[in-house]
C-alpha cells in the first residue's frame, strides 16, 4: 500500500513496504541494491549499503513494475543508511510520480 504525505512543496509518496531498486555508477562498471524508502517528482529517500552508500552521483533504476526507469540522482544528504537524492529531470524515460505510484499499487 502507498500512503501520501505532503511535506514542503511537492507531495511524497512514502512506501509502507520499501521498493526494490538498484544503483549503477554513472559509467555501469558497478550496480548495488537498494530500497526506495520515499520519492516526489525532484528525488527521494533511498536506504543503501555497503558500496552504494559512498556514490555521490549514480543512476536510480526502478525496475519492479514493468519497463526500467532510469533518474539519475546526486546525493543531497546522508544518515546512516538513509540517502537522499535529487533527481537530472532532463533524463530520458523519466515518468511522473503518479505513474509510479499507480503501477506501485498493482503489484
Amino acid at each position: 500500500m502507498v500512503t501520501f504525505k505532503e511535506r514542503r512543496k511537492e507531495p511524497r509518496v512514502i512506501f509502507e513496504q520499501p521498493l526494490d531498486v538498484r544503483v549503477m555508477t554513472i559509467d555501469g562498471t558497478w550496480s548495488g541494491e537498494g530500497l526506495l524508502m520515499e520519492m516526489t517528482d525532484a528525488g527521494a529517500r533511498l536506504k543503501m549499503t555497503g558500496h552504494a552508500s559512498e556514490l555521490t552521483e549514480f543512476f536510480l533504476i526502478l525496475n519492479r513494475f514493468g519497463p526500467p526507469v532510469f533518474r539519475l540522482c546526486k546525493r543531497i544528504w546522508v544518515v546512516g543508511e538513509q540517502t537522499g537524492v535529487s533527481f537530472n529531470k532532463t533524463n530520458i524515460g523519466i515518468r511522473s510520480l503518479e505513474e509510479v505510484r499507480r503501477e506501485a499499487e498493482l503489484v
